[in-house]
């Protein structure tokens, strides 16, 4: 059941998520852009890792934008849009991290032969104060937006800024790289590329292992224990068609139908209140999505609670 004030909360927190997207989609034109006209591969290598947080930030829209997850507490378990999500931006990483890749080493070859290099790295003082800019907005707004998450205890919010904040130094690194670059020091841009490439392989299993800890929707809990505390509910007669999703002692999504004794069916609100005060007290944080429907020959009248 999901109350006026819980309604409010989700939204403030979908805008927040909202606000964070659209910045890291700044964000990343801005790195994409600045690497490509200064060569740089270290700038692409960290638009990579922007790239991860704007997923992330995209999979908590998701859980706080369904219905069935109110304030992004249901963050763990996701459909196929989240899973076909996954897999694309893996492939992108792939593709685009082992060209990087590619491109750096060979620099880096170069740059160890003390050759001149074919694709000098040109990097201005108007290009460093424009990252430290965008690292300093991409920043205080993670910490403006975590400050919020506790207010409104939103998991959502907390993971999403989490994983930002995570990586900050990472960005910082960037940018002593690009004072470096700028000093004469271009061997920097290649090395520091390399090393944010692997990184980025942590930063995108660390998405993968607390945002999406599954593509397959796992049960959180056996139909037959979920069937039985049901069962145990007077006025129910059986329990099927259960399905549950995340993680118990976190937050449970439990969907079950119910069939009462038809004498009972004009109590199934109390009794699906009794059922849903059953499963919290045995399995923790749940939200329940209880279908009541008579039982025996009588023709079936459904009602959602």
């Amino acid at each position: 059941m999901v109350i006026d004030a819980g309604q409010q909360q989700r939204q403030k927190s979908y805008r927040l998520l909202l606000m964070v997207l659209w910045a890291n989609l700044v964000i990343l034109t801005i790195e994409v852009t600045a690497g490509w006209v200064s060569q740089s591969v270290c700038l692409l290598a960290e638009s990579l890792h922007t790239l991860i947080d704007i997923f992330s930030t995209a999979i908590s829209l998701a859980a706080v934008a369904s219905p069935h997850r109110p304030l992004g507490r249901e963050i763990w378990g996701h459909g196929r849009g989240e899973a076909g999500g996954a897999l694309i931006l893996a492939s992108m990483l792939g593709f685009f991290g082992i060209s990087i890749l590619m491109v750096a080493i060979g620099q880096f070859e170069i740059a160890i032969q003390k050759t001149i290099n074919p694709f000098p790295v040109e990097v201005t003082v108007a290009l460093m104060q424009l990252m430290t800019v965008m690292v300093a907005i991409a920043l205080g707004l993670a910490l403006f937006v975590s400050y919020q998450g506790r207010y409104l205890n939103s998991l959502a919010l907390k993971l999403t800024t989490q994983h930002v904040l995570g990586d900050g130094w990472l960005s910082i690194g960037m940018l002593l790289g690009l004072v470096g670059i700028w000093r004469g020091h271009t061997w920097l841009d290649p090395l520091i590329a390399i090393a944010l490439l692997i990184f980025t392989l942590h930063s995108f299993w660390h998405v993968l292992d607390t945002q999406l800890p599954t593509l397959l929707r796992p049960t959180a809990i056996a139909p037959e224990a979920i069937a039985q505390v049901a069962s145990s509910v007077e006025g129910v007669t059986r329990c099927n068609r259960i399905r549950s999703r995340g993680m118990v002692g976190r937050q449970v999504w439990i969907e079950l139908y119910l069939a009462v004794h038809p004498e009972c069916l004009g109590m199934a609100r109390t009794i699906g209140e009794r059922v849903e005060s059953a499963l919290r007290q045995h399995y923790g944080p749940v939200n329940t999505q209880i279908w009541v429907e008579q039982d025996y020959t009588l023709p079936p009248v459904r009602q959602y609670y």
